[in-house]
C-alpha cells in the first residue's frame, strides 16, 4: 500500500491536461482531414487522412494502418508546416509514454541494424486543401 501511495502521485504529475489542437484560434481536433505526410527517414509522401487529440496526430494510411505522433505545437499557424514526432507500430499510452515493437533494425537472419538514422520518427503533415 506504501507503495502504491509514492506511485499514484508521481502518475498524476507525469499527465498533463488536455489542451486541443487549434488551428486560428478553432479547435480542430477529432475530425479526419485528408492530408499528405512526408517522412524524414525514408522521404516518402502519403496521401492520408489525419486526426488531432489533444497534442497528437493520428495519421490513418490507405492500407487501413495508422500511427500516431507527437506535435512539435499545439498552436498550428501553416496547415501545410505541421511536425511531430513517432515511430511506426508505437501506441500512445498518454502524453509521455507509448508502447510498441519496433522491428524496423532487424535482418531477415535476426541481425540487429545499428541506429543510425537520426530523422528515424519525423512526420510533416500538410492538410489539403478543401
Amino acid at each position: 500500500m506504501k507503495i502504491l501511495s509514492l506511485v499514484l502521485p508521481a502518475l498524476f504529475l507525469l499527465t498533463t491536461p488536455a489542451i486541443a489542437v487549434e488551428y486560428q484560434g478553432k479547435n480542430i481536433d477529432g475530425r479526419k482531414i485528408p492530408a499528405k505526410v512526408y517522412n524524414y527517414a525514408t522521404g516518402g509522401v502519403y496521401n492520408v487522412q489525419v486526426s488531432f487529440q489533444n497534442n497528437r496526430a493520428t495519421i490513418y494510411f490507405n492500407d487501413d494502418s495508422e500511427t500516431s505522433i507527437r506535435l512539435n505545437r499545439r498552436s498550428l499557424s501553416d496547415l501545410n508546416d505541421i511536425e511531430g514526432f513517432g515511430k511506426l507500430g508505437q501506441i500512445a499510452l498518454n502524453e509521455v509514454f507509448s508502447i510498441g515493437l519496433d522491428s524496423n533494425n532487424l535482418l531477415s537472419n535476426g541481425q540487429v541494424l545499428p541506429e543510425s538514422r537520426s530523422l528515424e520518427g519525423l512526420w510533416r503533415i500538410s492538410i489539403d486543401p478543401a
